[in-house]
């Protein structure tokens, strides 16, 4: 039996799993990592993320190094790490929470035309994407920009200073989703570095993600355990993994609630939204395939947000029981009927990306009134995810996407009343995967064991995806959320009227910035 190490590093955690090619874990390990949120700053210490990423290495290279064929390692989207010659970090890992580029957004955008941006890179502008965080480090610390050697991301960080690679490398998936690739050459936009005045010998090298890229270092197989021989696979960033996980090459789309909630498939063509408003992204994801969605900031860690701040009382009671505190939520979540009486949520904690791109959005309840007790809140939470993605979903469908099967995977599948309501507001059938919060890993071994030639993408999710519940609207509760949702629109267009600072005009064309 082959076994392959996948390595996930998410924003709240870092996912070890080893995975067999029948799709069965043989071990799993998870370490929370701290996510320091400080004004606009949102990132982490880049010490700690390679300990922890030097830890997973260890443990599993000593106790499974001799069998496993590969290593496959995702990251989340849009990190970005500035280190010096020698790979020192100069700063901290920034994540799509950072809302610091938005100070410097409009200044960049004054220096190109945002839709041919667009066009090249399939990167709507905003302040996630590398472009607009290297361009405020240029503008906030000259100092710190000019010494950087390096602009980076977490994963070829991560992989370089563990040895596993001799210096910095890319897949194009990772690169892609920081908004830095031409979708049609597949190499750094030219575009991008003129407009920041940069060679792109700072940025890592680029690799295809969807192949071998290497052997491990003999060196870095005596440290950590593995056997002569065995493969690195670059793999992809996290959400078009979990697309090649479930085997949702062509046909079929991935629901994920995470820390964030996103919505994706993938395609063999390039698709743009029409619109000016550019509500969706298109990146590269890997082996000829594009992965066209959208994301929100803010998915499950709203509902983190409100445990951590309000919900004490689940997470002492979840301990002493031995549950999950989310569980709790959720009981209490349902003695609140289907639209939580009125009240609307707006899951903008640190601002949005998609389809609003807008830093300047704030998280909201509206519709408050004495029938409003905590049940309600935490339900309008859940509600709230489900109307932004619908958002992001009727911009995919106006520009001829379809969604076909949509496969709901995440720490948030886990929640039946949450799939239901996602069900309900997006009228559409779910279905639940089972282990659906492990599907980047699962993503990572398919592409991994199709490298190695020992299993096709299709043949490894037919082992391992199963479909726990087929979750259908409810036609009462479809009628309530329909009206809400009109609501939900509206109160965006008025929270974006009051904290909109102008629009710029190019040419004869208007953009929202």
């Amino acid at each position: 039996m082959s076994l392959v190490l996948t390595i996930d590093v998410g924003s709240t955690n870092m996912k070890g799993l080893v995975i067999n090619n029948d799709g069965k874990v043989v071990e799993r390990r998870v370490r929370e990592l701290t996510l320091h949120l400080e004004n606009r700053f949102a990132g982490h210490e880049p010490k700690e993320l390679l300990e922890c990423f030097s830890l997973m290495l260890d443990y599993f290279g000593k106790k499974y190094g001799r069998s496993i064929e590969a290593i496959a390692v995702t990251t989340y989207n849009h990190s970005v790490l500035l280190a010096d010659k020698d790979g020192t970090p100069l700063t901290r890992v920034i994540t799509h929470h950072d809302t610091r580029a938005a100070e410097v957004e409009k200044e960049l955008l004054e220096k190109t035309d945002p839709y041919e941006l667009y066009e090249e890179t399939g990167a709507p502008p905003i302040f996630v994407f590398m472009p607009y965080k290297l361009y405020w480090f240029m503008k906030k610390e000259p100092s710190v920009f000019k010494e950087a050697r390096y602009l980076l991301f977490c994963k070829d960080y991560l992989l370089w200073k563990t040895g596993l690679t001799s210096e910095p490398y890319i897949d194009l998936a990772t690169a892609s989703g920081g908004g830095v690739i031409n979708l049609r050459k597949l190499k750094y936009s030219e575009k991008v570095l003129n407009l920041l005045s940069i060679d792109e010998n700072r940025l890592p090298r680029l690799c295809e993600g969807g192949k071998i890229f290497d052997t491990i270092p003999p060196k870095a197989c005596e440290e950590y355990g593995f056997n002569p021989g065995a493969k690195i696979v670059f793999a992809a960033f996290d959400g078009a993994a979990q697309n090649f996980g479930l085997g949702l090459t062509e046909d079929g789309t991935v629901l994920n609630i995470g820390s964030t909630g996103v919505i994706r498939k993938l395609s063999r063509k390039v698709v743009l939204d029409k619109s000016l408003e550019m509500r969706f992204f298109t990146y590269y994801a890997a082996n000829g395939l594009y992965v066209l969605g959208g994301a929100s900031n803010s998915g499950g860690d709203c509902l983190r947000w409100f445990r951590d701040n309000f919900g004490q009382m689940e997470a002492l009671i979840g301990s002493a029981i031995g549950k999950d505190p989310y569980s709790i939520l959720d009981l209490e979540a349902e003695k609140a009927p289907p639209g939580s009486e009125g009240l609307i949520f707006l899951p903008f904690l640190t601002g949005e990306r998609f389809p609003y791109r807008d830093p300047n959005l704030t998280g909201t309840f509206l519709g408050i009134s004495r029938k409003c007790g905590r049940a309600h809140f935490i339900r309008s939470i859940m509600e709230g995810v489900g109307y932004v993605i619908r958002a992001i979903a009727e911009a995919l469908y106006e520009n001829s996407i379809s969604l076909g099967e949509v496969y709901l995977v995440g720490g948030g599948s886990k929640s039946r009343l949450w799939a239901q309501i996602l069900s309900d507001i997006l009228e559409i059938e779910i279905n639940v995967v089972e282990m659906g919060e492990d599907a980047t890993n699962h993503g990572a071994a398919a592409l991994a064991f199709n490298a190695l030639g020992l299993s096709s993408i299709d043949e490894f999710s037919n082992k391992w995806v199963n479909v726990r519940e087929k979750v259908v609207p409810i036609e009462k509760n479809r009628m309530v959320y329909e009206e809400n949702y009109a609501t939900f629109v509206e109160l965006v267009k008025l929270l974006r009227s009051v904290g909109r600072k102008g629009l710029r005009r190019t040419t004869d064309k208007t953009y929202i910035v």
